[in-house]
């Protein structure tokens, strides 16, 4: 399941709305799918004009958290020429998005379960 302290990015694409979340599995899937190191950020290349494996690998990846029934093909389907633009501006959104601290007061509100 998601971690709630990682804030979730809408994407609406035909009708249907995504949630884009990067959690620490999402950030290690999409290292894993395109071999890039991305828990220390993206080349800026990389932000201005990704490669269409980048973009589906990072969408793939963030949409784990609250899909995890969907598969590396389904997600790539999404990517077309005519929503690589949409798809990636929320993709880097999401990107950004957890790399923000989460206010210590949630975190305390919520303290973690043990494992009993």
């Amino acid at each position: 399941m998601h971690n709630p302290t990682h804030p979730a990015v809408k994407l609406e694409l035909d009708g249907v709305t995504y949630h884009l979340r990067f959690d620490f599995e999402a950030i290690a899937t999409a290292e894993e799918l395109t071999d890039q190191p991305l828990i220390t950020g993206l080349r800026q290349k990389d932000v201005t004009s990704p490669k269409i494996g980048l973009v589906r690998s990072m969408l793939f990846a963030c949409l784990c958290a609250d899909q995890p029934d969907i598969t590396l093909d389904e997600a790539k389907a999404l990517v077309s020429r005519e929503t690589l633009v949409s798809i990636w501006t929320k993709v880097l959104e999401a990107w950004t998005q957890a790399k923000i601290e989460p206010d210590a007061e949630a975190v305390e509100s919520d303290p973690p379960k043990s494992q009993s």
